[in-house]
C-alpha cells in the first residue's frame, strides 16, 4: 500500500478580481466546489473567502494531478455560479491560481487562517496577502496587470 500526504492551500480569484461573490450565497458555491473536489477522490478540509477570491485547504488524492483538479473545480463551479442566479455579476475565475504544498504540521494553522478570511481582509488587501503567500513559498511576487 502506498502512503501519500498531499495537502495544498489553493487560492484563486474571480475574473478581473471583481467583488462578485456575495455573502448570502457563498456557502452554496463552496458546497459545489467541495462536491467537485470529492468527485475527484480528494477532500476539501475548508473553503472560505471574500467577494473576489477563495481559499481551499485540500487533501489531494494520489492519483489526481493538481492542475486537473483545479481546472475541474474552476470549470464546474463557474458553470454553476453563472447559471444559479445567485451571483448575477460573476463572469468566471481568473486563469491563474496559487497552490502551496504544506506539511501535516501546518494543517491546523492554515485551516485557522482560511477560516478567518473575513477578519483578515478587514486589515490586508488581496495583493498583500497573495504576495505574503508567494514570499513564504519562495516564489516570484505578484504584479497586477495593467
Amino acid at each position: 500500500m502506498s502512503y501519500v500526504s498531499a495537502l495544498y492551500h489553493l487560492v484563486f480569484t474571480t475574473y478581473l478580481r471583481e467583488p462578485v461573490i456575495n455573502n448570502d450565497y457563498r456557502r452554496r458555491l463552496y458546497a459545489i466546489i467541495a462536491s467537485e473536489i470529492k468527485s475527484l477522490k480528494s477532500k476539501a478540509l475548508i473553503i472560505n473567502g471574500v467577494q473576489d477570491h477563495i481559499h481551499i485547504l485540500l487533501s489531494l488524492h494520489q492519483t489526481v494531478a493538481l492542475s486537473e483538479l483545479v481546472r475541474h473545480i474552476k470549470s464546474k463551479s463557474s458553470i454553476w455560479a453563472k447559471s444559479s442566479g445567485f451571483f448575477p455579476l460573476f463572469r468566471g475565475w481568473e486563469k491563474e491560481y496559487g497552490a502551496f504544498a504544506l506539511s501535516h504540521t501546518h494543517k491546523e494553522a492554515v485551516y485557522d487562517y482560511i477560516r478567518s478570511q473575513q477578519q483578515h481582509h478587514s486589515i490586508y488587501t488581496l495583493d498583500d496577502e497573495y504576495n505574503c503567500l508567494l514570499r513564504k513559498a519562495g516564489l516570484s511576487l505578484y504584479t497586477p496587470k495593467e
